[in-house]
């Protein structure tokens, strides 16, 4: 299909926008992505520190609470069972300073005070794995579509601004696509709102299993899905639309009667921003709506751009 010139206003100028964590959050970003060996052995190089420190200062100065540290980092960064052998390694190493340091009535003593911390890390660790758990998967809701179980509109957003950044160090294309179903209103008029779900949630799944595992799909809201196509190349774009658009005519067509609406646009410089990518692909999509529905319209960016007047 020839491609769509589009007028408009988009900025030219190119830009890679990106969040860069600061602070605290980019130390446990990095942390979180060092070697296991690498973490592995920062846990218990801490927890060395903490017994050195602990055995030059005597009994006139506590550590207890540092003896926390590298349970913390193992249970967090490592896993749950790294985290219970730094639990009882802090366990054995503050029993054994105090065994050096002072004198018990009865050797139980020392067992008795080593079991007790045992028992405190371990619950801290497990407190730390729960939390971190919830962490997790408050954190995948927000990235979800609750309904198909794809990206949402956050993800999307997120996607394209990724590929902006890649696009303006290494020159790469890649595509936007916009896609709305046809009729999908019908679905619902006629069947209910359980069914249209059930045609989203097919939607979904046969878009993901039409795409590459580098290429994202992503439920923008209702009937429209996004879709960002990493490296890939106008010509390219084409047939891997075409075989979705087949599969989805194939997939739902016969069941609820519907198609789908393209717009993609193929990104050989860097947009300004990912909203004015979104802007592109909006507009062919919807000019696709107006003239001929169930099908991809398709344009260069900035080659076929055509500044408004």
């Amino acid at each position: 299909m020839s491609a769509l010139h589009v007028s408009g206003s988009h900025d030219r100028e190119s830009s890679a926008p990106t969040s860069s964590p600061g602070g605290m959050s980019s130390f446990r970003h990095r942390l979180a992505s060092a070697p296991l060996l690498a973490r592995v052995g920062s846990s218990f190089l801490l927890l060395g520190f903490v017994a050195l420190l602990d055995y030059l200062t005597g009994e006139e100065l506590s550590f207890s609470v540092f003896y926390l540290l590298p349970v913390l980092l193992a249970g967090t960064f490592i896993s749950r069972d790294a985290g219970r052998a730094a639990a009882l390694a802090g366990a054995v190493v503050w029993g054994y300073l105090e065994v050096e340091a002072r004198v018990y009535s009865a050797a139980w003593v020392v067992v008795w005070n080593t079991t007790v911390r045992l028992i405190f890390f371990l619950a801290i660790n497990e407190l730390v794995r729960v939390a971190r758990r919830a962490h997790e998967r408050e954190r995948a809701l927000s990235r979800t579509d609750s309904l198909t179980g794809i990206a949402n509109r956050r993800v999307f957003t997120e996607h394209i601004e990724r590929e902006i950044a890649k696009s303006g160090r290494d020159g790469r294309s890649f595509t936007i696509v916009y896609l709305d179903l046809d009729h999908f209103k019908r679905v619902n008029d006629f069947h209910g709102h359980s069914e249209g779900d059930g045609l989203l949630r097919a939607v979904a799944e046969t878009i993901s299993s039409e795409l590459r595992t580098v290429d994202l799909v992503a439920r923008i809201g209702g009937d429209e899905f996004g879709l960002v196509l990493t490296a890939t190349s106008a010509e390219g774009a084409q047939m891997l639309l075409a075989r979705v658009a087949e599969a989805l005519r194939r997939e739902t067509g016969e069941r609820w009667g519907v198609s789908a609406t393209f717009g993609a646009v193929t990104f050989v410089e860097p947009p300004a921003t990912a909203d004015s990518a979104v802007k592109l692909a909006d507009e062919l999509m919807y000019r696709g709506k107006s003239q001929d529905r169930d099908t991809i319209v398709q344009m260069i960016w900035p080659s076929d751009y055509v500044e408004a007047e």
